[in-house]
């Protein structure tokens, strides 16, 4: 961190933790000061100061030192990092600044030093970077933020403390993504890979989808009707498939689909716009063991079910695939908003915030992914397999683990109080939304993070997601055949997964 910014974050953060100086004036010259306080006030006051189990902690200056990302993940889904780190200046967005607010307050209340290491990264450069320098036993960082993807093989290979070793975490707090720290981790109750308020890319990944709500107009009435069907829970991949066949029109009538026709769907590529579907779907990867370890599960109707619906959608006369875009994300972008593309997949909800989305001429509507069919309860979102955790590596000492996690706390719990309003609440909901329901379809993609194994594992586990259930669902092949020529591989890769992680986590 430069030192004009860190003085700019000190002054801010004794601004802050004093009150506002015009007010104090103001009180003076209204209040008698012969007055002393009421004891029901002292009362009150050591009740207020009680409330906060860190209010006396005092590190004296200590390093509080990040790894962060700053690898933007696609065309429309920046970093995180000026949600954990903030801008490097006060910009005028609320969330952005009240991030740069948070860190100094906390800075000036535990008296520490917050340094951030950006990395500019993709997934497959975390990995070797992080062993790396675990291996050559630097010192270097407190905490890592970074790709769920390129992070999570490290945990079997015992580079990373468990969490459960931090006195002050607490994760049944609500500003920590309980529910999807335990659905990711490999062996059931261990705690290694951390999301939450603070290091909230789960949130900004969230998958959603985006519609022309003009062009549904046109196709088939009502433009929220969509969010009509999605409330009353019949929005499905029959459904889906159904809109997008209807949607298609040979605009320059030569008998062929090209770019630039009238489509109900378009996607870049196969594989990561496939992703979201093979999550939200409710397909069972793995069961857990007595041991707590993963059994491998995805043998079933549903899963074979699931390839199916997929490969439907995937070759509908309505559906642009990688043929026709050739991995060009950005083309598929500027065809939406040229109102030539009914539903455009792999968004997500930080996606929101991009001009891509934000500087469309027609009405945007925001749903989440379908069911797989009426028998699924509810609708599942998938995080991106590159979303972002933290993690705690092993070559800071062991006795630096209070420390991190009170700061980590601490964060959080100030995130959850003072960013997360401003982003969730202020910014998805009002400024990047152009319609009421979509807060309802924000809250409903939000509230469904889950069945994240599979995204922190597949690599690891043999690439089972792209290689074979992936696989089965483009190609239309038997998925019990494909299963059935790897099964053993997978069980036999998972043997020696849970044998390391063991043997390096005991």
């Amino acid at each position: 961190m430069n030192s004009v910014k860190r003085l700019f974050l000190v002054l801010l953060a004794a601004i802050l933790c004093s009150g506002s100086i015009v007010g104090c004036a103001s009180t003076e010259e209204t209040t008698d000061t012969t007055d002393t306080p009421t004891a029901e006030a002292e009362e009150t006051e050591a009740e207020t100061e009680a409330v906060d189990p860190f209010a006396d902690f005092d590190y004296n200056g200590q390093s509080f030192r990040v790894y962060t990302s700053a690898h933007n993940a696609s065309n429309t889904l920046v970093s995180s990092n000026f949600l954990i780190e903030g801008p490097e200046e006060l910009t005028g967005e609320a969330a952005g600044d009240a991030a740069i607010e948070r860190n100094a307050a906390v800075s000036e209340m535990l008296n520490i030093n917050m340094e951030f290491t950006q990395v500019n990264l993709g997934y497959d450069g975390v990995q070797n970077d992080v062993r790396t320098y675990i291996m050559a036993g630097a010192d270097m960082y407190d905490v890592i933020i970074n790709d769920l993807y390129g992070l999570t093989g490290l945990t079997v290979e015992g580079m990373f403390y468990s969490a459960d070793k931090g006195e002050y975490f607490d994760f049944t707090q609500p500003y920590w993504y309980g529910d999807f720290m335990k659905d990711i981790a490999f062996k059931e109750g261990d705690t290694f890979m951390m999301a939450g308020d603070f290091i909230i890319d789960t949130l900004r990944t969230g998958h959603c989808l985006v519609y022309n709500k003009n062009l549904y107009t046109d196709l088939y009435g009502n433009g929220d009707e969509l969010y009509e069907t999605v409330l009353n829970g019949e929005w499905t991949m029959d459904k889906m498939t159904e809109l997008v066949e209807g949607a298609y029109v040979d605009l320059d009538g030569n008998g062929q689909k090209n770019i630039g026709d009238m489509l109900g769907f378009a996607v870049f590529q196969d594989w990561g716009p496939c992703i979201p579907f093979l999550i939200t779907n409710g397909a069972k990867y793995v069961e857990r063991g007595e041991d707590g370890y993963p059994v491998i599960a995805m043998n079933n109707e549903r899963t074979i079910l699931m390839c199916d619906k997929i490969y439907e959608l995937w070759n509908s006369q309505g559906t642009g695939a990688l043929a026709l875009w050739n991995n060009d994300q950005a083309g598929v972008m500027n065809q939406f908003a040229a109102g030539n593309i009914l539903i455009v997949g792999y968004q997500q909800l930080g996606s929101l915030e991009s001009d891509a989305l934000r500087s469309s001429e027609y009405e945007i509507g925001i749903i989440p992914y379908p069911k797989l069919d009426d028998l699924q309860e509810d609708y599942i979102t998938s995080a991106h397999d590159t979303s972002e955790i933290g993690l705690l590596p092993v070559t800071m000492p062991e006795t630096n683990l209070s420390f991190v996690s009170a700061v980590l706390e601490v964060l959080s719990r100030e995130s959850h109080k003072n960013v997360l309003p401003l982003y969730y609440e202020n910014s998805l909901k009002v400024k990047y939304t152009r319609d009421n329901q979509s807060a309802q379809m924000i809250d409903i993609i939000h509230d469904g993070l889950g069945n994240s194994f599979a995204l922190a594992w597949h690599q690891p586990i043999n690439t089972f997601l792209q290689s074979l259930i992936h696989s089965a669902a483009m190609t239309k092949d038997s998925f019990a055949s494909k299963y059935a020529t790897t099964e053993k591989v997978l069980n036999k890769t998972l043997e020696r997964l849970i044998e390391n992680y063991a043997g390096n986590n005991g």
